[in-house]
């Protein structure tokens, strides 16, 4: 393994379990790299239960561990749904873009297609992530509007990622969207160099979509389920189910946490039959460069304000 390009800086004094508001969880090895290279400094590991496990096993846990958690992020990679047909390019879906589930139209930012119950009308999706809480709201509203004008660190975090050559930004020619009925061809590291080109979508390419070449970002629904998905018909059936989701992944649902949640996910891949590893980095470094932006722009005071997870549940609950 290459040495990494980067220091990690360690933080200062001695911190406790209950001192830490927010949770940045990540599921796979290569979106925590991505975080770590992006946050500042790395602290002492609180005592406490630690190891790799599944991310919706890991929630218990951890608020009970860090009792003061205000907040959660999780922040990791999907698969992208393309738009059909947009009016507007801006509003497509292109690898390395970074989707934050999001509720439209008064349905959860976060819908489970595979759980549910069958009834005579059909099957009825049961499992959801309601709306983010207000906090994240609002920041979220003031971090678009600073991008919209300029005043945001995107493009700094994204220079930070790349002094490591495997979040290298990717040629525009590498990001082919087939035709959802277009099987692949050849085997999984193939690069799609058997698949025939007079099956790719037309559409803008990526230059012509974002001519400012803005970091991009969508807000919509994210379907979330057990299953990879490598089927484009599939895809695109999921997200029609979803209220037009625009990302589908496989950890959100299952991370039992109430609605002070945001679930951001880059796209490395279409969820077909052409998915490869080619865009992860890209796509789990962006989904980082988002999250930390995020927390640099919500307010610590009024963080520090809200009551804790952990409490906020005890009370629905009626216990003390």
């Amino acid at each position: 393994m290459a040495e990494s390009p980067f220091k990690i800086v360690r933080g200062q004094g001695t911190f406790k379990c209950a001192d830490y508001n927010v949770a940045w969880i990540c599921a796979l090895e290569i979106e925590l790299l991505a975080a770590r290279v992006l946050l500042d400094e790395q602290h002492t590991t609180p005592s406490g239960r630690s190891g790799n496990v599944n991310a919706g096993h890991l929630t218990g846990p951890m608020f009970h561990t860090f009792p003061n958690i205000k907040t959660t992020l999780l922040v990791g990679i999907g698969g992208g749904v393309p738009r059909q047909a947009p009016q507007d390019p801006l509003e497509d879906i292109y690898l390395g873009h970074v989707v934050i589930g999001w509720p439209v139209d008064g349905t959860a930012a976060v819908i489970q297609y595979d759980f549910g119950r069958l009834g005579v009308d059909g099957f009825e999706q049961r499992g959801s992530v309601d709306q983010p809480g207000w906090h994240l709201t609002q920041a979220l509203t003031v971090m678009i509007s600073n991008h919209e004008v300029g005043q945001t660190d995107f493009s700094k975090s994204i220079a930070r990622l790349r002094k490591d050559s495997r979040f290298a930004s990717r040629r525009s020619d590498e990001d082919r969207l087939f035709q959802a009925t277009y099987k692949h061809e050849g085997d999984y590291y193939s690069g799609c160099r058997d698949c025939i080109p007079a099956n790719l979508v037309k559409r803008p390419g990526r230059a012509e979509a974002r001519p400012d070449g803005l970091f991009r970002f969508h807000r919509g629904t994210i379907a979330s389920g057990g299953a990879v998905i490598q089927n484009g018909e599939t895809r695109d059936r999921l997200s029609r189910e979803c209220n037009n989701a625009r990302c589908v992944e496989m950890e959100a649902v299952g991370v039992n946490i109430n609605s002070r949640c945001l679930v951001i996910r880059g796209l490395a891949d279409y969820a077909d039959s052409h998915k490869n590893d080619a865009w992860k980095y890209v796509a789990a470094g962006n989904a980082a460069a988002f999250a930390k932006e995020l927390l640099l722009t919500i307010k610590g005071s009024g963080l520090r304000e809200l009551r804790g997870i952990v409490a906020d549940q005890r009370s629905k609950l009626g216990l003390v």
